[in-house]
C-alpha cells in the first residue's frame, strides 16, 4: 500500500538510471617564473630541431661509400643547417651561403608555435602584455643559442656569422611565439575585433590573392617535375652516397620545394628570377648556363622560349586580381547613396580599398621572395632567385590594378541590381480657414 501511494516525484527517481558522480574540479596549477619556462622551452625547441637533423646527417654518413673517420663534418653539417632555417649566412671563400631552406623554418616556427602556447600554459598568460612578454622570453635565450651554435658550426672554410644568427633567431622565435602565446589565451579574436571592419577585409582579400598565385605556381612547379622526373632520378643517382644519402637527397630537396614554388610565383607575376649572374627565367625567354647539380633544378625549362604550359602562369596574377575584386566588393554593403560626395555616389571608395588590397598583396609577395632568394657561393652563383622589388612592382601593377577594378565593377553590379525607388514629393496640405466666433447676445 505504501508503494501505490508514493510520490510521482519519488517513483520517476527510482526509475530513472543512476547518474555518474561529478569529477572534483582540478585546481588551477600556480603560474610558474615566465624566464625559467621560457628557457626551458627555448631549448626544448633548439635540441627537438637539431636532433632531427643530425640524425639524418649521421645517417647519410654511415652509409656513404666513403666516408670521413670523424663525424664532426655531419654534425656541423646538421648545426649549418638548422642556422640556414633561421636566415643564417654561412660565409664560404670567397662569397656568402645564404639561400634558406623554407621548409625547413616552416617545421622550426611550427615547433616555435608550440612552445609559445606551452610557455604561456605554463606561465599563466592571460591577456596580450602577457602574450609579449611570453615571447620576449623564449626569443632572447633561442637567438643565444643560435648565435651559440656557430662556433661548433665552423668547418673548413665554412664560417656562419653570429650577428647574423642572433637577429634571425630572435626574429623568428619572437613572432612564432607571440603567435602560439595568443591563440593559447584566446587574444588572437580579441585583437582581431580592434581592426577596423574595412581593414580586415583589406587583408582577407590580400591573402586571398597571395594564396591564388601561389597555388598557380605550386600546380606549375608540379607539372614541370613531372615532366623532368627522368632528368632528376638521374641526378639523385649521381651522388652514389648510398641509400640515406638518396633519402637525405629527397629531403633537401623537399626543405628548399617553397623556394622553387616561390621563384614560379616571380615567373608568373612577370619578372622571373635567376639562376646565377646573367640568367634570367621568365615569360619573355629563358637563358641558362652551368646549373648546380640538384634534382629540384631539373624542373628548369630549357633554354629558349618558355614551354606552353609555362604561360598558364599568367592565369595567377589575373585570377588573384579578380578574387580579391570580388571579396571586397561582396563584403561591402551595397547601398544607393543619390547624394553626397561623388566617391560616394560612384562607389570609387572601392576601387580604393581594391588598390590598397593589391598592395598589401604585392608587398606580402615581395618579402616572401625576399626570403627564397639568396646567393649561392661566389661567382656566378652569387645571384639566386627572383629580385624582391620587381615582384613587388609588377605585383602591385596586375594584383593592385585589377582588383581595384573588379571591386568596383562587382560593387556598381550589385548597386544596379537593386530595385530603383523613386520618392515622389509629398503633397501640400492646404490650411482650413478659420471662422470667427459668433458674438454672445
Amino acid at each position: 500500500m505504501s508503494d501505490t501511494l508514493a510520490r510521482p516525484d519519488e517513483v520517476g527517481a527510482a526509475s530513472a538510471p543512476p547518474r555518474a558522480p561529478a569529477r572534483p574540479t582540478q585546481p588551477k596549477s600556480p603560474a610558474r617564473p615566465r624566464a625559467l619556462v621560457g628557457i626551458a622551452v627555448a631549448l626544448w625547441t633548439v635540441l627537438l630541431g637539431l636532433a632531427c637533423l643530425v640524425c639524418l646527417t649521421l645517417a647519410a654518413w654511415i652509409t656513404a661509400a666513403h666516408h670521413e673517420t670523424s663525424m664532426r663534418p655531419a654534425l656541423a653539417t646538421a648545426i649549418q643547417a638548422w642556422l640556414l632555417a633561421n636566415h643564417t649566412g654561412l660565409a664560404i671563400s670567397g662569397g656568402w651561403f645564404s639561400v634558406v631552406p623554407l621548409g625547413l623554418t616552416v617545421a622550426l616556427a611550427a615547433l616555435l608555435v608550440r612552445g609559445g602556447r606551452q610557455a604561456a600554459r605554463l606561465s599563466g598568460a592571460v591577456d596580450p602584455i602577457d602574450c609579449l612578454a611570453t615571447a620576449c622570453a623564449v626569443a632572447v635565450p633561442y637567438a643565444v643559442v643560435a648565435a651559440l651554435l656557430t662556433k661548433p658550426a665552423q668547418w673548413g672554410q665554412v664560417h656562419p656569422e653570429p650577428l647574423q644568427a642572433l637577429a634571425g633567431g630572435l626574429v623568428l622565435a619572437f613572432g612564432c611565439a607571440a603567435f602560439g602565446a595568443l591563440q593559447e589565451t584566446g587574444q588572437t579574436a580579441v585583437l582581431k575585433t580592434k581592426v577596423p571592419v574595412d581593414v580586415r577585409h583589406a587583408v582577407r582579400a590580400a591573402l586571398a590573392a597571395t594564396a591564388v598565385v601561389i597555388g598557380i605556381a605550386s600546380v606549375l612547379v608540379v607539372i614541370s617535375l613531372a615532366a623532368h622526373a627522368d632528368r632528376a632520378t638521374t641526378l639523385m643517382k649521381s651522388v652514389h652516397g648510398g641509400v640515406f644519402a638518396d633519402v637525405l637527397m629527397v629531403i633537401v630537396s623537399i626543405a628548399y620545394l617553397p623556394n622553387a614554388v616561390l621563384w614560379a610565383s616571380a615567373f608568373s607575376v612577370g619578372p622571373g628570377f635567376a639562376v646565377g649572374t646573367k640568367t634570367a627565367v621568365s615569360l619573355t625567354g629563358v637563358h641558362l648556363g652551368a646549373v648546380p647539380a640538384v634534382p629540384l633544378l631539373a624542373a628548369l625549362p630549357a633554354d629558349g622560349r618558355p614551354p606552353v604550359a609555362g604561360w598558364l602562369a599568367v592565369v595567377g596574377p589575373i585570377g588573384a586580381g579578380l578574387l580579391a575584386g570580388w571579396l571586397l566588393a561582396r563584403s561591402r554593403p551595397v547601398t544607393v547613396t543619390p547624394v553626397g560626395r561623388w566617391w560616394e555616389r560612384h562607389r570609387a571608395i572601392d576601387a580604393a580599398w581594391g588598390l590598397a588590397a593589391g598592395g598589401c598583396a604585392a608587398v606580402l609577395i615581395g618579402a616572401l621572395a625576399w626570403l627564397s632568394a639568396g646567393p649561392l657561393g661566389p661567382g656566378r652563383m652569387a645571384q639566386l632567385g627572383p629580385s624582391p622589388l620587381r615582384v613587388a612592382g609588377a605585383a602591385l601593377l596586375e594584383i593592385g590594378v585589377l582588383a581595384a577594378a573588379s571591386a568596383w565593377l562587382f560593387g556598381w553590379r550589385q548597386v544596379r541590381q537593386l530595385p530603383q525607388v523613386i520618392t515622389l514629393p509629398e503633397p501640400a496640405v492646404e490650411a482650413e480657414p478659420v471662422q470667427a466666433a459668433e458674438p454672445e447676445v
